[in-house]
C-alpha cells in the first residue's frame, strides 16, 4: 500500500508539473501578430508627425517674428542712442542711459552663451535631432552673441573723450591798493567736458574689463578643446564635434580681441548731437518704457525657443519611431494567406 501512495505520488508531482510547463509555455509564448494593426500603426504615426510639424513651423513663424520686431527695435535704440551726447544742461543724464543698454545687453550675451554651450552637449549626446540641425542653433546663438558685442562696442565708443577746453573764464575784477585783481571762475564748458571724458572713460574700462573676461573664458574652452584632441581617446564623432568648436572658439578669440584694441582708445565720433536736459529726461522716460516691454519680448522669445526645441525634439523622435515602424514592416512581409 505504501508503495503504491508513493507510485501515486510520483504519478501526480509529474503530472503537476508536466501542467504547469504546459501553462507556462502558453503564457509565454508569442501572441500572433496582428499584421493589419502594424500597418494602420505607421498610417496613424505619419499623421501624428504631420500635427507635430505643423504646430513646429506655427510655433517658428511666431519666434521668428517677435525676433525680428525686437531685434530691430534694439538696433534703433542703439543706432539713435550713439548719435547722441550730452551737454551743460543734461550733464550725464545721456551717458547714464547709454551705460544702463549696454548692461542690458551684456546680460544677453551671458544667457546667448548659456544656450551655446548647452546646444553643443547636446550635439555631442546621442539625440534624434541631426547634427545638422543643432549647428544651424548653434551658429544663430554665436551670431547674436556677435551682434550684442558690435551694439556694446558702437555705444561704448560714442561716449566723447578728452577735449582741450579753456578752463577759466574771467568774471570782472577789481582793484586795491592799486593793483587790479582779476576774478576767475573754472567754465562750465571745462566741467562738462570732464563729466562726459569721466563717463567715457569708466564705461570703457568696465567693457574692457568684461571682454578680458570674456577672452579668458574662450581661452581656457579653447585649451580643454585642444587637450582633449591631444590627449584623450574619442569617438569619431566627438573629434570631429571639438574639431569644429577649436574653428569656432578661434574665430570668437580673434573678434574679441580685435574689439579690444578698437576699444584702447577713445572714439566718440559717432555722438554727433547734444541735447538739453529736458529732452535728456524725455529720452530717459521713453527708454524706462521700451526697456520694460524689451525685457517681456525677450523672455517670451526664450520661452518661445524652448518650446520649439522641445517640439523639434519630439518631431525628431517620431520620425526615429516611424523609420523603426516603417522597417520591420519591411523586412517582415505579410503572412501568406
Amino acid at each position: 500500500m505504501r508503495i503504491h501512495i508513493t507510485a501515486l505520488g510520483i504519478w501526480s508531482l509529474s503530472s503537476a508539473v508536466g501542467f504547469s510547463q504546459t501553462t507556462a509555455a502558453a503564457a509565454t509564448a508569442p501572441a500572433p501578430i496582428d499584421y493589419p494593426a502594424r500597418i494602420q500603426s505607421v498610417e496613424n504615426l505619419k499623421q501624428h508627425l504631420a500635427q507635430r510639424e505643423e504646430r513646429f513651423e506655427m510655433l517658428k513663424k511666431d519666434l521668428l517674428g517677435m525676433d525680428a520686431r525686437v531685434e530691430k527695435q534694439i538696433d534703433d535704440i542703439v543706432k539713435n542712442l550713439a548719435a547722441l551726447k550730452d551737454s551743460i544742461d543734461s550733464k550725464t543724464k545721456v551717458a547714464n542711459i547709454k551705460d544702463e543698454v549696454m548692461n542690458a545687453l551684456v546680460r544677453t550675451i551671458w544667457l546667448y552663451r548659456q544656450k551655446r554651450v548647452d546646444v553643443f552637449e547636446r550635439m555631442r549626446k546621442d539625440s534624434n535631432v541631426p547634427k545638422e540641425e543643432l549647428e544651424k542653433t548653434l551658429k544663430t546663438f554665436d551670431e547674436r552673441i556677435g551682434k550684442r558685442i558690435d551694439q556694446v562696442m558702437e555705444l561704448a565708443k560714442s561716449f566723447p573723450g578728452h577735449e582741450d577746453v579753456k578752463k577759466y573764464e574771467s568774471y570782472g575784477g577789481s582793484y586795491y591798493n592799486g593793483w587790479y585783481q582779476e576774478n576767475t571762475r573754472v567754465t562750465d564748458e571745462w566741467k562738462q567736458n570732464r563729466r562726459a571724458s569721466t563717463s567715457g572713460r569708466v564705461a570703457r574700462r568696465d567693457l574692457l574689463q568684461g571682454l578680458d573676461k570674456a577672452i579668458d573664458t574662450n581661452r581656457s574652452r579653447r585649451a580643454s578643446t585642444a587637450d582633449a584632441l591631444a590627449n584623450r581617446k574619442l569617438s569619431d564623432k566627438e573629434r570631429i564635434l571639438q574639431q569644429e568648436e577649436l574653428g569656432r572658439l578661434d574665430a570668437i578669440l580673434d573678434k574679441l580681441r580685435e574689439d579690444r584694441r578698437e576699444l584702447a582708445l577713445p572714439d566718440g565720433g559717432g555722438a554727433t548731437r547734444e541735447i538739453g536736459a529736458g529732452e535728456a529726461h524725455d529720452a530717459e522716460q521713453l527708454l524706462d518704457d521700451e526697456r520694460a516691454d524689451l525685457a517681456r519680448d525677450f523672455s517670451e522669445i526664450m520661452r518661445k525657443y524652448t518650446e520649439l526645441d522641445a517640439e523639434r525634439t519630439r518631431i525628431f523622435d517620431l520620425k526615429a519611431n516611424l523609420a523603426a515602424r516603417e522597417e520591420w514592416l519591411k523586412n517582415n512581409p505579410p503572412p501568406a494567406k
